[in-house]
């Protein structure tokens, strides 16, 4: 309707400059209208101005409109008097859109001081970055855990931080990593996680750092009182008959703290003294050897980090435990998707990993029909998994929680070090040991690098 009228209003200007040219034609050659040509003329000339002024005016508006858009400028308002009356529709449609532009804007500006406060409330370290390195969004807690006051790009943390950057840079998206940051003087214990977002061109790099060190420092002090409850339990177990019998061993040689005379000590008392001697010694050896399992524990080399075909290791291992499985009776079932799928890891550590694993299904199907494991490699979300299934007995809720605990053992002649050296193993390949298990239905450990 508005572009009507202006359409309609340009067509009449341009008719009567139409007439007016023809008439001023029509006088000019005579002379007896010599003033009514001159009047044609000067009409006929500002008839041709005022169009020029009308459509310059309505260009400069729209102008003005779209240069007020790109600027985001919602004062902007478009007056109208009764000279631009016809195009009242138009400017009102102009006020009116500026209007609720300036609605949405202040609207947008609401959620964006409410995201804020949200993001600054909130107890975890937000941190986000573009592809440049530049930081497009960081709240107190990140900057209060960093120890820092401003920082504009990520490269920045390196100054106080040597290297950690790069270490960001590097955890997958989704993916969490564990740091140790010497922040002032304490020791923090920080989790990361990654997300990425696309905001138009740009890939932007959501991390979240919570401090972990109280949680950690009371799950070390619960494994330590873990691990120091099995000591003391093996360990005990261990001195106690030794030192019972000790006592009865000087019994036969003393009588009220006096050496008894050789004439009374008879062969029935050497047997005796003999077998004791030789419990001794095998309750002290049994000693000895734990401590070496407790060494063994403790002394794992570093991993060497190679590139290799997950089949490398898997195929060896399927080798080395046949003759047990044939015993058993067991079906072993390997798969690996893709066929030529790679890990990046320590092979000998991987490869004592899963045998651990294997060989506690193993015993774990002991008596059980149809028995089965099967081993699955594949890529889940970048990582590499490997998942080891038996269908045994299960594990019961109760023991869950301590499957983990160095030396604790459901087996009869079980050391209780497998599984603590296979999360060891884990750990230091910066992945995650985790296990399902249901009574009668079987368990699955799952390996993620």
């Amino acid at each position: 309707m508005v572009f009507n009228r202006f359409n309609i209003s340009i067509l009449i200007q341009i008719l009567l400059i139409a007439i007016t040219s023809l008439a001023f034609i029509w006088t000019i050659h005579r002379e007896y209208m010599l003033i009514t040509s001159s009047t044609l003329g000067l009409i006929w000339i500002g008839q041709i101005l005022y169009l020029f002024y009308y459509v310059n005016r309505i260009h400069r508006d729209l102008y003005r409109f779209i240069e007020a858009f790109r600027n985001q400028d919602t004062s902007l308002f478009f007056k109208i008097s009764r000279n631009n009356e016809y195009l009242k529709g138009l400017y009102n449609n102009f006020n009116e859109i500026i209007k609720n532009f300036r609605l949405v804007r202040i609207e947008k500006e609401i959620e964006h001081h409410f995201f804020r406060a949200t993001v600054e409330h909130v107890g975890s370290g937000l941190l986000a970055y573009d592809d440049q390195g530049d930081i497009r969004l960081i709240n107190k807690a990140a900057l209060n855990l960093l120890n820092l006051e401003l920082l504009n790009n990520i490269n920045n943390l390196d100054v106080s931080y040597p290297d950690l950057s790069e270490t960001l840079k590097t955890i997958r998206a989704d993916g969490q990593h564990f740091l140790k940051l010497p922040v002032g003087n304490e020791l923090k214990h920080i989790s990361v996680k990654v997300s990425e977002i696309k905001l138009g061109d740009d890939r932007i790099k959501l991390l979240a750092f919570q401090d972990i060190s109280r949680e950690i420092d009371r799950s070390e002090v619960e494994a330590w009182q873990k691990l120091i409850r099995v000591l003391t339990h093996e360990i005990m177990n261990t001195v106690s008959p030794i030192n019972l019998l000790s006592g009865s061993l000087i019994n036969i040689f003393e009588e009220n703290g006096k050496k008894k005379p050789l004439a009374v000590i008879d062969d029935q008392s050497i047997e005796n003294v003999l077998l004791g001697l030789h419990t001794i010694l095998k309750r002290s050896s049994g000693l000895a050897r734990f401590i070496e399992t407790y060494r063994n524990l403790t002394k794992i080399p570093e991993p060497g980090i190679a590139i290799f075909k997950v089949s490398r290791i898997l195929n060896p291992v399927r080798t080395l435990l046949t003759e047990d499985l044939r015993k058993a009776d067991i079906e072993l079932a390997i798969s690996i998707t893709p066929p030529d799928l790679t890990l990046a890891a320590d092979e000998k550590l991987v490869e004592q990993v899963l045998i651990n694993l294997i060989k506690n299904s193993i015993e774990a199907l002991e008596n059980v029909e149809k028995a089965s494991i099967t081993v699955n490699a594949f890529k889940n979300e970048g990582a590499v998994c490997i998942t080891v299934t038996d269908n045994g007995k299960g594990i019961p809720s109760e023991v869950l929680e301590n499957i983990f605990v160095p030396f604790f053992t459901t087996k009869k002649n079980g050391s209780g070090i497998g599984l603590s050296i296979s999360r060891q193993i884990m750990q230091m390949h910066n992945g995650t040991i985790k296990m399902k298990s249901e009574p009668g239905k079987g368990t699955m450990f799952s390996l993620e690098f």
